[in-house]
């Protein structure tokens, strides 16, 4: 139940403080007295729901008082009625200028005070629920997670914008709260929502229509007096994010767990490839037939291939990374492109061309190889059906509005390029803002981890360069890294430029 309201009666009379006090007590009302304008100020700090205040007072007259209350924060919204024996027009005119709502001559009539006050607080009293109103809806509306008030049954009364948020933009908006769960959840919710109490647990589900496919919330509610009933007030958050970043966690520590296996596996797999590398060269020593010395040599190199992949695991693995030394960048590409001819298939075209005569890089070979390969994996992912790839080592002199262009990492020098292009789906506009973070991924569940470009970028970055790329939907997609040529070595043995 709500208190009486409060009236702050302000008179230098205390015979007129006095009168007013008990006609008002009689009322009903709490009545707060003041004999001066300091006074009047500070008693009205306590937020009376009315100020009947006395025009002439010595020192600060109820102008002053009036002016003042209405320039105080927090004070200026109060009502207030001038009591005057002033009945000219002037003094009305000023009053009302100094910010009174209403005018009682001396002496008033006391049914017509009771009457005037009447009127005045109770739309003092609505004002302040309205105000009220408004700062709840606007905490609702601006809550960072979902808030929703429900009938028992689910039927909507209010959402806020972050529930909204949830929801896809061709979605119909949903009449009842639990049509937005699925059966399960909403069976778990309903009979903790019948139950009458608040829930002691979070509940857990996807969000039919959810502006992801997987759009994880948890929910949790609870009863709310609402218009002499009781409603229950929903909070939704969403936690998709949460979830994916918890996905990523256990993947980094299986991660973790192979880099902890993959010493002692590389150590036993290197023993024996080296094992079969040494017999096979034994077999050659031993047995002059050119029939055989073709295989001899696809066993060596196979063994060869076996033990690099293996290096580049290891280092992989253990976050480690190589020396940088002087390579030709077309050699590597040429391993790739032999390789992916070998393995992706029939249905997939694979040319190379590397310009003559191109300068060398100062490169890790095992991350140059991985650098290629990972692009060449994406481009063949990105041609579901088959397609050409078509792979190019050129010499690139960067100028400084190109190296502005690129972004960050680019810098104005003479680079070599190792492009990848593919005629596939080509990459959405959308997509292209996360297209280097990691863990960030188009492709479905166990399809793909979302690191290799996040490396490609990487190791390019590693080797002092860059990466551009160009794209159009429906027509392929190009890679560029740029690896910056290395400086020359003088006749004393020392790297020039």
């Amino acid at each position: 139940m709500n208190p009486p309201p409060t009236i702050l009666v302000v008179d230098d009379e205390v015979k007129a403080q006095i009168l007013l006090y008990r006609l008002l007590e009689a009322e009903g009302y709490g009545v707060l007295c003041a004999g001066n304008g300091p006074e009047a100020i500070a008693a009205a700090r306590k937020r009376p729901d009315a100020v009947l205040l006395d025009l002439m007072m010595p020192g600060m007259d109820g102008f002053e008082v009036c002016q003042r209350l209405r320039a105080t924060p927090g004070l200026e919204a109060i009502p207030i009625i001038i009591l005057t024996a002033l009945d000219d027009r002037d003094s009305r005119l000023r009053g009302l200028q100094a910010g009174a709502d209403d005018f009682l001559t001396k002496p008033f009539d006391a049914m017509e005070l009771r009457a005037r006050l009447r009127t005045i607080t109770r739309l003092n009293r609505y004002r302040q629920l309205y105000e009220e109103r408004a700062r709840f809806e606007a905490a609702i509306s601006h809550a960072p997670e979902g808030v929703v008030l429900a009938e028992i049954d689910g039927a909507l009364i209010h959402c806020n914008e972050a529930f909204r948020r949830l929801w896809r933009e061709e979605a119909p908006g949903p009449g009842n709260f639990f049509d937005c769960l699925p059966d399960e959840a909403a069976r778990a919710v309903r009979r903790s929502v019948a139950a009458g109490e608040k829930s002691a647990a979070a509940c857990e589900a996807s969000l039919r229509f959810g502006r992801a496919k997987a759009t994880v919330v948890e929910i949790t509610h609870s009863p709310v007096p609402w218009e002499g009933r009781s409603i229950v007030q929903f909070h939704v958050r969403d936690l998709t994010e949460k979830k994916a970043l918890e996905a990523q966690l256990l993947r980094s520590q299986r991660i973790e767990l192979l880099g902890q296996l993959s010493g002692s596996v590389v150590h036993d797999m290197s023993n024996i490839l080296a094992a079969i590398g040494g017999s096979a060269a034994m077999i050659g020593f031993r047995v002059e037939n050119p029939e055989i010395a073709p295989h001899l040599q696809n066993i060596q190199s196979g063994v060869q291939r076996g033990a690099s992949m293996l290096r580049q695991l290891l280092m992989f693995a253990r976050g480690s990374d190589g020396e940088l030394e002087p390579q030709r960048a077309a050699s590597t590409v040429a391993e790739v492109a032999s390789l992916v001819r070998e393995t992706f298939g029939a249905r997939y075209g694979v040319s190379l061309t590397a310009a003559a005569d191109l300068p060398l890089i100062a490169a890790d070979s095992t991350q140059l190889h991985q650098i290629v390969m990972n692009l060449c994996v994406n481009a063949r992912d990105a041609m579901p059906d088959g397609g050409r790839l078509d792979l190019s080592v050129t010499r690139r002199t960067v100028d400084a509005a190109a190296a502005a262009a690129a972004g960050a990492g680019a810098e104005p020098g003479d680079y070599v390029v190792l492009s990848v292009r593919d005629t596939g789906t080509g990459i959405p506009p959308e997509v292209c803002a996360k297209l280097f973070d990691p863990f960030f991924t188009t492709k479905g569940e166990g399809k793909g981890t979302g690191l290799g470009l996040a490396t490609v970028l990487r190791l390019t970055r590693r080797h002092r360069g860059f990466v551009t790329y160009e794209t159009e939907v429906g027509q392929g997609t190009c890679f560029h890294c740029h690896f910056p040529v290395a400086a020359a070595p003088s006749a004393h043995g020392e790297m020039v430029a």
